[in-house]
């Protein structure tokens, strides 16, 4: 492996050894890294003509295509730090990442499926030209959110955007040493070479899509073929054409691949992100003879732990259990703040390592508070388990995971109150074998007299553009909401209630 400490080095020194390799494949055309190479130098030179420098900040709100690939990599090869934009974000949370982190550009992609969040807008402080089907702005004038300096291994390269419990995305930043580190260990773990082929159905808005597919893929020298819409149609037939050896994605996307996909190709692996694995994944897993390992993290530590194979497969499927990623440390603090060793003991896990985020962006107090000295403080629960595997118990925090995806329960609250009709909600997680989790809203409504449905509550989200993401699945209406003496909503007895009928 190259002696490299930046993504540039990273990508210059893969394309000086191997500049014939497929990298990438989109709609069956194939590209190597020289070709991506050279399309990228002149995105690159378009970027530079229009004042962008390295340190930069660049948002890239694209759907997963070649042209994306193309940004990214002329992102990389400037030393822009990348900022990659959820298609999906709505008007509220791009105008709120838009005036908080100040990005020097924005590039945006006409979508075609009608989610053009910007792509129309006249953004304040920008001017904007078209080049294509893409819409350029550039900020009118600079404002310096991250200090400049020499392109080195601790420089920023990415800001990924994670949810909170108030819905407001928070900027993680992300190093080029976090990064790079990040995935010469998860290469290493599940043995990523040359010879592999990932099939990438997510977008490279979040760790799974950036780190284990694109920065991954540059790392080992392996190919990519990527889908701009996933469709588990459009996958089951990559595996049936391309020799792809491995997926790596969210919980759903593997039960997709292993219940409703027939030809599983070459696919010799299945890595999964975003939620521990069920039973029923594990054990359709075994039946089709495809191991399918956890490979846990959050966005600020990516990842800092996976399965090992021959503990996944001496388990005989069955193991979720995890252990540290090279180069990480794990431990448990009970609530006393003392280190737990012993199995069967749940305390707060707590990881330190060189794949630990370097801030959150603009909230230095956010940033202190989330680490422990070194030790960055996770927000999960855990135990060792007899074999001295970390087993993940859940999140300390208001969230909903669907189908991989962190959802704010305060977010959906705060979409749902606004609707007249509501005097008060409240959102938990519900059970699903497919998703992991759907979203479960219980109402009280302003006059218990009239008739309200779950519809009536999707017109009003439709009318006010709140996205997809964020409409309740299950809808429970209630005189009143169980509450505590001081007010707060006993959500385990709405857990109870949601295995009643709902509207």
């Amino acid at each position: 492996m190259g002696d490299f400490k930046t993504l540039k080095d990273a990508w210059d020194w893969r394309v000086e050894q191997t500049p014939d390799k497929i990298f990438i494949i989109y709609q069956d055309q194939n590209f190597t890294y020289q070709q991506v190479d050279n399309l990228a130098s002149q995105t690159a030179y378009l970027l530079e003509k229009s004042g962008l420098q390295a340190g930069d900040i660049i948002g890239l709100q694209f759907e997963v295509d070649f042209e994306n690939i193309l940004y990214l990599i002329a992102s990389i090869k400037l030393d822009l730090v990348i900022n990659p934009l959820n298609p999906h974000f709505d008007t509220t949370e791009i105008q709120n990442l838009v005036c908080r982190f100040k990005p020097f550009a924005i590039v945006t992609q006409k979508a075609v499926r009608g989610r053009d969040t910007i792509y129309y807008d006249d953004l304040e402080n920008y001017d904007s030209l078209f080049v294509g089907d893409l819409r350029l702005f550039i900020r009118k004038t600079r404002n310096q959110v991250l200090p400049k300096i020499e392109p080195n291994e601790d420089n920023p390269a990415l800001i990924l955007n994670t949810s909170g419990t108030t819905g407001a995305p928070k900027g993680v930043v992300l190093s080029n040493k976090n990064i790079l580190s990040s995935e010469l260990a998860f290469n290493d773990a599940f043995e990523i070479t040359e010879s592999d082929m990932i099939a990438m159905p997510s977008g490279f808005y979040h760790a799974i899509g950036f780190h284990h597919g694109l920065i991954s893929t540059i790392l080992a020298g392996s190919s990519m073929v990527i889908m701009r819409h996933y469709h588990v149609e459009v996958l089951a037939q990559i595996l049936a054409t391309h020799p792809v050896t491995f997926v790596d994605s969210v919980p759903t996307v593997i039960y997709d691949i292993l219940f409703k996909i027939e030809n599983l190709g070459k696919l010799r692996q299945l890595i999964s992100g975003g939620d521990k694995l069920k039973s029923n994944l594990l054990e359709k897993a075994k039946q089709r003879n495809l191991p399918v390992y956890n490979c846990y993290g959050l966005t600020e530590a990516v990842p800092f732990s996976y399965t090992p194979k021959k503990y996944f497969l001496d388990s005989n499927y069955r193991a979720t259990a995890v252990t540290p990623m090279k180069g990480i440390k794990i431990r448990l603090l009970d609530d006393r703040h003392h280190e737990i060793t012993k199995p069967n003991i749940k305390g707060n896990i707590e990881v330190a390592g060189p794949v630990i985020f370097k801030e959150y962006l603009l909230n230095p107090e956010k940033t202190k508070a989330s680490f422990d000295g070194e030790w960055f403080i996770t927000g999960d629960f855990g135990h060792y388990n007899d074999d001295g595997l970390l087993e993940i118990d859940g999140r300390n925090s208001d969230k909903i995971i669907r189908g991989g995806e962190n959802i704010s329960a305060k977010a959906v609250e705060a979409k749902v109150s606004l609707c007249p009709q509501i005097k008060e909600v409240a959102v938990i997680g519900l059970p699903d074998v497919r998703l992991g989790q759907r979203i479960g809203a219980f109402i009280v409504l302003n006059n218990g007299n009239v008739t309200f449905s779950k519809q009536q509550l999707i017109d009003f989200l439709t009318n006010e553009k709140v996205d997809k993401k964020l409409w309740p699945e299950k809808l429970y209406i209630l005189p009143e909401l169980p509450k505590t003496a001081n007010g707060k909503i006993k959500k385990y007895i709405l857990k109870e209630k949601a295995k009643e009928v709902a509207v």
